[in-house]
């Protein structure tokens, strides 16, 4: 194989290595030394599409799409996502059209997550929708014009748009094993009908009728939605129609299917089989898509979407968080530093403590005696009553003066246990504190910078403290600022 190789994760994380014209069967030790990828199924991604500010990009984007994705595209809040994304934009006003992709991370995890361990990372874990944009990177297609592919499988099908070779929409389509449950055929059956008799009635016997209907029905249905999903996309991509129809299936026709398309308007495109390599077998051609897509991203560096979540360790300076690494390291300095002040300062304050009892205690000492010595001198002295009165009301006040003291110490010992919480809550997480305000000994405020890559470091710091007791934790919305998080906490004992 060509040192340009890539491994190709495919179903039942098996690894393959491709060079670009062929695949060979390898193993995970041999992909710890190359690029890794594998394709994401469709039934796994949730997409959503919005329009938001031309002048959004980076990292600020990024936290755009993921805000967006959880607000307006159905997201759970109690789980977590590999979320990515591709933009457009667009000609006619000062907007960018972006399209998000997310999966839970349970699913990748159940899904790659032994391959990824034994590799040591997954490089790529792909968009299916994206895979035809290497064909016009790699030179397999001519890159101009509008072209749309639909791809047929047993568990997915969906169209994609491209235009000039870029992708620009997808919709998602039957399955073969869901024609073939209505059919109440096998799925073998249905590919076996399409790729030889296809659509033509006369092909079908009077014991088939179901499964023809079923065909015709389904394939109607489709270059509906196909077209559908053209008239939508052309006023927003300014495009006029359709050059060219690939079907991806195995590299067969289907009988009677462009006939079915030019009742949609198609009868000015050019149709044909995507058969991009003549050294694969016809079930291998999408495969073969798909491992060209791995191969491109790791050859030309491109930013292309991308759901992986089990990066190479030493990569982070290359990752998407990583790139904002000089602002984290900054912030971790500073809460590090922060800290320690802290430390130092409770040091201090329990020395103070320590003073405050022994006096404390010799002030009691003292009051113990003093109460003796005065009953004493009342018993024995009658004449200086007034006297001992006076003596009394001394005595008063220093009780009250050793109360006070006791509660100012029960305040400071309650203050700085919770001053000692928060710190150290703090330090735990590794987060930044802009200001830090604590009124009496029952309640703290503190604003709280994060970066994006240590964004959820809030919510853990919040639930720190409410695992050690404490009646309330609350926050304002959380703020971004450039690239940082900010967060107003309180605390309440």
């Amino acid at each position: 194989m060509s040192k340009r190789s890539v491994f190709y994760l495919g179903s039942g994380a098996q690894v393959f290595e491709f060079d670009g014209t062929e695949f060979a069967e390898a193993d995970y030790r041999r992909a710890k030394k190359g690029f890794c990828g594998a394709v994401v199924p469709p039934s796994e991604i949730r997409t959503h599409t919005f329009k938001t500010a031309d002048e959004s990009d980076g990292e600020r984007l990024a936290t755009i799409v993921e805000i967006t994705m959880f607000e307006a595209g159905g997201l759970d809040i109690e789980k977590e996502y590999s979320i990515s994304y591709v933009k457009h934009r667009l000609d006619f006003d000062s907007s960018l059209l972006i399209e998000a992709f997310a999966v839970e991370r349970t699913r990748l995890q159940e899904l790659y997550g032994e391959a990824a361990k034994k590799i040591g990372r997954l490089d790529l874990l792909a968009v299916p929708y994206m895979i035809y944009e290497s064909l016009y990177l790699q030179e397999r297609v001519e890159k101009n014009g509008v072209d749309l592919y639909l791809y047929l499988s047993d568990d997915d099908s969906f169209a994609v748009l491209c235009k000039d070779g870029r992708y620009i929409a997808h919709r998602d389509l039957p399955s073969l094993v869901s024609i073939a449950t209505k059919a109440n055929v096998t799925v073998e059956v249905v590919k076996e009908s399409l790729k030889n008799r296809g659509l033509d009635s006369e092909a079908y016997g009077a014991d088939e009728l179901l499964l023809l209907q079923t065909l015709q029905d389904t394939f109607v249905k489709i270059v509906e939605r196909v077209a559908q999903t053209v008239n939508h996309k052309r006023g927003i991509f300014g495009i006029k129609g359709v050059d060219r129809l690939f079907l991806d299936f195995e590299s067969a026709q289907i009988n009677g299917l462009w006939e079915l398309f030019d009742s949609y308007g198609f009868d000015e495109s050019s149709k044909g089989t995507l058969e991009p390599f003549k050294t694969l077998e016809p079930s291998q051609q999408h495969t073969g898509i798909e491992a060209l897509y791995i191969l491109t991203a790791s050859q030309k560096g491109l930013e292309l979407p991308n759901l992986t979540f089990f990066e190479k360790k030493e990569s982070f300076l290359k990752s998407h968080t990583g790139k904002f690494i000089a602002v984290t390291a900054a912030a971790l300095v500073l809460s590090a530093g922060y800290a320690l002040l802290k430390e130092s300062e409770l040091d201090s304050l329990e020395s103070e403590n320590m003073a405050m009892a022994a006096n404390l205690n010799s002030l009691k000492s003292r009051a113990a005696g003093l109460r003796k010595a005065l009953a004493g001198e009342k018993k024995g002295l009658e004449a200086v009553a007034a006297k001992l009165k006076e003596s009394e009301e001394a005595v008063m006040a220093l009780e009250e003066s050793v109360d006070a003291a006791l509660l100012i110490e029960e305040s400071k010992i309650y203050r700085r246990e919770m001053a000692e919480d928060v710190n150290r809550a703090m330090a735990k997480e590794r987060l930044l504190a802009a200001s830090f305000e604590q009124n009496g000994s029952k309640r703290v405020e503190v604003e709280i910078l994060s970066s994006y890559a240590g964004r959820d470091r809030i919510a853990k710091f919040m639930k720190e403290l409410l695992s050690k007791g404490y009646r309330s934790v609350g926050t304002e919305a959380i703020k971004l600022d450039e690239d940082l998080y900010s967060s107003r906490v309180e605390i309440v004992r």
